[in-house]
């Protein structure tokens, strides 16, 4: 609190005092300086850091561009995003720190502008060729900061040639940890240093005050009656308080102007008639005549009257000055404003007659004002029409719209005198009056508030000569300010809507690419709701939506509920791709309040698109970092992609526990193999696509393995369950990367199947729950993730459940840690981050779609 006074009586405090007595808060103040300049610094070298990143991530992406069939193509690099994606847990690491928790976006356009791939509204200014050197840039994109990384690069081919531009961005979320880390490690010798200089800082405090005090003493050392504004030079720091002072003096003065100038108006005008009033009364006194009397009488009603329109008018006038000064402009509907001033001002014309014209047009006559102040000012143009008339011509008010529809027109049209051309200004000032106004009884302020009134409406007022003699007063009004309806014109530019509208339309039209027509009918028609009642008193319902066999989760559901007996459930189990396109397409109308999906990559796509919600976990003390990503997608199974055989028919000699013993077995016994071989159709199965895309980049004779898979005449399938089904009805002896908590349940049935964990390296994935944005019920939500995290939930899925789970504490045969206690193999888990956004590129998806279908060769 600031003092008002020297005296420090009255409770107040002096500020220069107590930062002297604390020298805690002078150094605090230092201290805050120098943790601003290192913090800037942390964040340049932060920026500087992750820009190299940014960089060498469109690089990559630049030398992947290339012109086939007659355009430009792009065959988007793993490494491209995953260098992006890099500060979680190492292949195979469960305990770990999350991981990379920034949301990635990229887009690759023609020299044209078109979009190649990626986030086509991904914000891009660049010119197309302006430098082949990366250039950065701060933008915002889907309600996120983010840091944009835009170059060019150079394709040319016979026919086709031009300048591709490449953009990548990437949110702020890992530079502000760097950020942040930085800034702790570098402080700390700070705040010892600032200790030996706490005199220093003692005396510089005394001097950045001073000002201060001085500003204080002008302040209060003033005249009562001074208003003028500060002239001494303010310091920066208190520059807009000083501005503001200046301004409230400004307007305090204008104020009292008014008012002073409204009373010595008021004192001038009326002291004449009330003197006028004063002598009549007294030669009353001493009149006997009764005829002198009544004619005594009829001047003192007549001033009396001239008197009470002139106090009128003054207390008119003034009311007018303070609306315009504090105007709260609301749709005034004039041409029933007009109705009513005419309808009042029709008893006292007399004779007169007053006609009101309204063109259609002008209907609805809506205008932004203050109706008061408009009606006020109407009723003094119709009554100097009246005044000044006569009773012989009729006056005419008209409405109508202005030319170019830029607002409406009044005008006031009388037979009277009119005003010189010399005189139309005078008579808009205040007691102004014409020569035409003479021997008519006035105040000379009808006018004057007609045009005080204008002026704060923002009108014009003319005052005209009417054909034939008389005067026309016209009043223009301008029109509304336009209001947004949302709708846009046949030829307007996109704006972010079409762009998001566009991307939409993408994304979908890839996942269609995924999954086919009739595989996406047929998941649709075959999704299920399944209602679990609540235990006890139902209070709060849960609606999920998975793309998990609901055998698996029905355990997880019921044990749930024991814990929450209050809570009803409804499951609702749809197919990978319906699931994320209804997230995405429907997220306004359909709401379940958590998605559980095994496509890790496209549960990742719906956090990084900002689809998603966070979620702090209860308990993540096991949760590796690898299987969270940004608390939004967390990863609660571990289930391992095996090699599924026939027990009966293929001996333990020849079984592959190796992709290269796989490969060896193809190629020495191909005919052996002939039909007898199955895996996923990646082409139909988002799991086989991402399980696929991951084997390519880790084993390099994958595409080897693939050609002779393709040899023996393949069999594909779009799920876990039908490869299953061909290998337990002898149909196939080797079914490759089937996921093994499925095959688990089959040899647990009693289904002749062996399996096998490759010992060259296991692929692993998790089943990925994520609180969707438009979820009604987050908090509920979030506690079933809790329960899915918890010890008791991990237990269930590793002994109620067919799916293996995750957590570190668990240790029976179907977990994490028995999985590692058993086997040799080591596991690789496909971690939740950005990077899985590579595969899911359209082009990239293409591309590898058609390299799979060549090696295989599929019809």
């Amino acid at each position: 609190m600031w003092r008002k006074s020297a005296s420090a009586t009255d409770g107040t405090y002096s500020l220069r005092r107590r930062l002297f007595v604390r020298l805690l808060g002078v150094l605090a103040v230092l201290t805050g300086g120098l943790f601003l300049f290192v913090d800037a610094y942390a964040r340049r070298a932060a920026d500087a850091a992750f820009d190299r990143l940014l960089a060498a991530s469109a690089l990559s992406i630049a030398d992947a561009v290339r012109v086939q069939d007659g355009r430009f193509l792009v065959d988007l690099p793993y490494s491209s995003l995953s260098i992006l994606a890099q500060g979680g847990a190492q292949d195979g690491v469960e305990d770990g720190p999350q991981g990379g928790r920034d949301r990635l976006f990229y887009r690759i356009a023609a020299p044209d502008g078109s979009p190649i791939t990626g986030y086509d509204d991904l914000p891009v200014t660049a010119r197309p060729g302006a430098s082949v050197r990366p250039r950065f840039a701060d933008a915002t994109y889907r309600d996120a900061r983010v840091r944009i990384a835009t170059l060019d690069r150079f394709v040319a081919h016979p026919g086709l040639a031009g300048w591709v531009t490449i953009a990548v961005a990437q949110t702020r979320e890992e530079r502000q940890a760097l950020a942040r880390d930085i800034l702790a490690n570098a402080f700390l010798p700070i705040v010892f240093a600032l200790v030996a200089v706490a005199g220093l800082v003692w005396f510089g405090i005394r001097q950045a005050l001073a000002p201060l005090g001085t500003l204080e003493r002008a302040l209060r050392d003033r005249h009562a009656r001074d208003l003028s504004p500060i002239a001494m030079p303010p310091p920066q720091e208190v520059s807009q308080l000083v501005h503001a002072i200046n301004q409230l003096m400004e307007r305090l003065k204008s104020n009292l102007d008014t008012m002073q100038t409204f009373l010595a108006d008021a004192a001038h005008q009326i002291r004449t008639p009330l003197a006028s009033l004063r002598l009549q009364a007294e030669l009353a006194a001493d009149e006997d005549d009764p005829a002198a009397l009544r004619r005594i009488a009829q001047r003192v009603h007549r001033n009396a009257v001239e008197a009470s329109h002139l106090t009128s008018q003054l207390l008119n006038h003034a009311m007018v000055m303070h609306r315009s000064e504090a105007l709260k402009p609301a749709d005034v509907d004039v041409g029933a404003l007009l109705e009513q001033v005419i309808q009042r001002a029709r008893p006292v014309a007399g004779e007169t007659a007053i006609r009101l014209e309204i063109e259609p047009e002008a209907e609805p006559g809506l205008v932004p004002g203050d109706a008061i102040s408009l009606r006020e000012a109407l009723t003094n143009l119709v009554d100097n029409a009246v005044k000044y008339a006569g009773a012989e011509a009729a006056i005419e008010v008209s409405l109508a719209r202005r030319p170019g529809d830029r607002g409406l027109r009044i005008e006031v049209a009388d037979r009277g005198p009119g005003i010189p051309d010399a005189e139309k200004a005078t008579v808009l000032t205040r007691f102004g009056r014409g020569s035409s106004a003479a021997g008519v009884a006035g105040s000379g302020l009808g006018l004057a508030i007609v045009h005080s009134v204008a002026e704060a409406h923002g009108a014009v007022l003319s005052l005209l000569d009417r054909p034939g003699g008389g005067l026309v007063a016209r009043l223009d009004l301008p029109a509304p300010s336009p209001i947004s309806t949302g709708t846009a014109s046949t030829g307007a530019a996109p704006g972010p809507s079409a762009g998001r509208a566009a991307l939409l339309a993408a994304a979908l039209a890839f996942i269609a690419t995924l999954w086919p027509p009739t595989q996406a009918m047929a998941q649709a028609a075959a999704q299920t709701t399944l209602t679990y009642p609540a235990p006890g008193t139902a209070r709060e319902r849960l609606r999920i939506h998975a793309a998990t066999d609901r055998q698996a989760m029905e355990p997880l559901v019921l044990d749930f509920q024991r814990v929450n007996p209050d809570v009803t459930v409804e499951y609702v189990d749809v197919g990978t791709s319906e699931l994320y396109a209804r997230a995405v397409r429907d997220a306004d109308t359909d709401k379940p309040d958590l998605l559980i999906s095994s496509a890790a990559d496209l549960q990742v796509k719906l956090v990084n698109d900002g689809h998603t919600q966070p979620h702090v976990p209860a308990d993540t003390h096991f949760l590796p970092g690898w299987a969270n990503w940004r608390n939004e997608a967390f990863g609660f199974t571990f289930e391992p992609a095996v090699i599924a055989y026939d027990r009966n028919r293929l001996p333990d000699d020849r079984v592959p526990r190796t992709r290269d013993a796989l490969i060896r077995l193809l190629r020495e016994d191909r005919a052996h193999y002939g039909r007898l071989v199955a895996t996923y159709d990646v082409a139909g199965s988002g799991i086989g696509y991402l399980l696929a895309a991951h084997d390519a980049l880790l084993f390099s004779q994958y595409w080897q393995l693939v050609g002779l898979m393709g040899n023996a005449q393949v069999r594909t399938a779009c799920c876990t369950a039908e490869l299953l089904d061909m290998v337990e009805r002898g149909e196939a002896l080797i079914a490759y990367n089937v996921l093994g908590s499925y095959a688990r349940a089959r040899v647990a049935a009693g289904a002749p199947i062996g399996i096998v964990m490759p010992e060259d390296y296991t692929l692993v994935i998790s089943r990925v729950a994520a609180i969707p944005k438009s979820a009604p019920r987050p908090g509920l939500a979030g506690r079933f993730i809790d329960y899915l995290l918890s010890t008791r939930g991990q237990e269930v899925v590793a002994g109620r459940s067919a799916l293996y789970a995750l957590s570190s504490t668990v240790t029976r045969e179907a977990s994490a840690s028995g999985l590692r206690s058993s086997t040799v193999a080591p596991l690789h888990p496909i971690a939740l981050s950005a990077a899985l956004l590579v595969f899911l590129d359209p082009l990239k998806h293409r591309h590898f779609l058609q390299l799979w279908q060549s090696a295989i060769q599929l019809p």
